[in-house]
């Protein structure tokens, strides 16, 4: 931050005040002169108060008067001073006067920053917070004022007092520095809120998931794994009998959930709501998010556009599209971030994460991978070398989307070429079995080894490997893989 400081102009001020010392004035005015020579201060205020309060248009008294305040550093006082001497003469000593203020601003900055500097409690930040407050005071039209008392603020965590003297610095200059301050604040208060709401409806969110996971021909342990014991269980008559035991057919309901799944064997084969599950949740939290949100999307749209390269600028606004599911904005500026900004694996996975939701499997794994590559090559950085916001989850999660890319092809493949067996049988022709989905799921599998081992009690987990193996022919790795999945399952793991 630079800092300077104009020499010798509260020196010409006092000499102005010694070589206009004799000239024809009231008693109080003369006396304040010699007070002043003498570097008695509190006594020529005295006598130009005097001055002021008998003669209200005397502009010089004021003049004096604040010129004087100036040297004892009351600032405050002396701006007072100095508007009321250009109020009754505007050019008199309007040039003086000027000189003298912005010599008092820029004692006060350079105050401000060093107690910023330095300040480790709320009584160092509020050092800094009078320093740049009175600097306002005195020069209203300084930008960077206004920008560092918004920092301070920041820092001293006074967050509504931050927003209002940074916007104040953006209304009046469109500065980078607030610009990119203010989208962080209204992002970070926004994931606050959304943290909150999340967390509040945590068991709801958690209940949604495990019920949209339910579906016909899972196995019925996989249930009570996921939705625990059933509330009741009723004996359905078998449809058939078989050579043997009967086949276990119940139906298995779940009250709090209105929810009634027909078991045949070890498998659903109807899952049925008796009326919708639709638990409660109160949004407050979440709509003042998307606001606060929405906000931090409005000044970094408009930051971007004066400062076009300020990367941390175009990450806030990033964050804040995706933290409204503002999805086809973020989109777009992923696209042209992660060509700007080929280093950010953050760019790179949150691009991956869209592609693999359009099923755009080729580049959603080059996304994954290449952010598997910025992670590792990061890691190899000595600490000091590292991004602050560097997180480990990053590569975790990009594995495992990388995992699912690959199986998700490899299913959407395999499904295509049973539509194509089941046309080519309906009319009379046998094709050649198409085994090209099973490359996809050979390419998963080291993905999918490597989530496992840190997802170990995962069932889910378990039984997509078990599945792949099975897919590639890999009976023994599939039956392990199951009986991993069963142990979890009943607790022997």
């Amino acid at each position: 931050m630079k800092r300077y400081i104009p020499l010798g102009i509260l020196a010409a001020a006092i000499a102005y005040i010694v070589t206009t010392g004799f000239q024809c004035s009231s008693a109080e005015l003369t006396s304040a002169r010699l007070y002043i020579q003498r570097k008695d201060y509190p006594k020529a205020v005295a006598q130009l108060e005097k001055e002021v309060t008998k003669n209200p248009k005397s502009e010089e008294g004021y003049y004096l008067l604040g010129a004087v305040r100036a040297e004892m550093k009351d600032y405050r006082k002396m701006k007072d001073a100095f508007d009321k001497a250009l109020a009754i003469d505007s050019a008199a000593h309007a040039k003086d006067i000027h000189a003298q203020e912005v010599s008092a601003w820029v004692h006060l900055f350079n105050q401000g920053v060093d107690a910023l500097n330095n300040a480790t409690d709320l009584a160092g930040y509020g050092k800094a917070v009078d320093a740049f407050s009175t600097g306002i005071y005195v020069l209203p039209e300084s930008t960077m004022t206004y920008r560092n008392l918004g920092l301070t603020y920041y820092r001293a965590n006074i967050i509504d007092s931050a927003v209002m003297n940074l916007t104040a610095a953006l209304d009046k200059s469109h500065d980078e520095v607030a610009c990119h301050l203010l989208g962080e604040i209204y992002i970070d208060s926004a994931s606050a809120l959304k943290s909150r709401f999340m967390n509040t409806n945590r068991d709801v969110f958690t209940a949604m998931k495990n019920l949209a996971a339910i579906h016909e021909k899972m196995k019925a342990a996989d249930v009570k794994y996921i939705l625990g014991e059933p509330s009741s269980v009723k004996d359905l008559a078998p449809k058939k009998k078989k050579r043997g035991a009967a086949e276990v057919k119940e139906e298995w309901m779940y009250d709090k959930y209105n929810l009634v799944l027909t078991i045949n064997g070890e498998n659903i084969s109807a899952v049925t709501y008796t009326m919708p599950y639709a638990p409660t949740i109160d949004s407050t939290d979440l709509k003042n998010a998307v606001a606060f949100y929405d906000k931090a999307a409005e000044i970094s749209r408009r930051g971007i556009a004066w400062y076009p390269d300020n990367a941390s600028i175009s990450e806030n606004l990033m964050n804040a599209y995706i933290g409204a599911e503002r999805n086809d904005e973020a989109r777009q500026l992923l696209v042209t971030r992660v060509k700007k900004y080929p280093e950010s694996k953050f760019d790179h996975y949150n691009l991956g994460v869209f592609l693999l939701k359009d099923s755009n499997y080729v580049d959603a794994i080059a996304q994954f991978k290449e952010t598997l590559r910025l992670d590792s090559l990061e890691a190899t950085l000595p600490d000091t070398a590292k991004t602050s916001r560097r997180d480990t989850s990053l590569a975790a999660n990009a594995l495992y989307n990388l995992a699912a890319s690959y199986v998700n092809w490899g299913v959407a493949e395999q499904e295509k070429t049973k539509a194509k067996a089941e046309a080519e049988g309906k009319e009379g022709r046998e094709g050649k079995e198409d085994t090209n989905y099973k490359e996809k799921f050979k390419l998963a599998l080291p993905y999918l080894e490597e989530v496992v081992k840190s997802k170990g009690n995962d069932v889910q987990m378990w039984e997509l490997l078990g599945q792949v193996y099975a897919n590639l022919n890999q009976q023994d790795k599939a039956v392990e893989a199951y009986k991993k999945a069963d142990a979890i399952r009943e607790g022997k793991q």
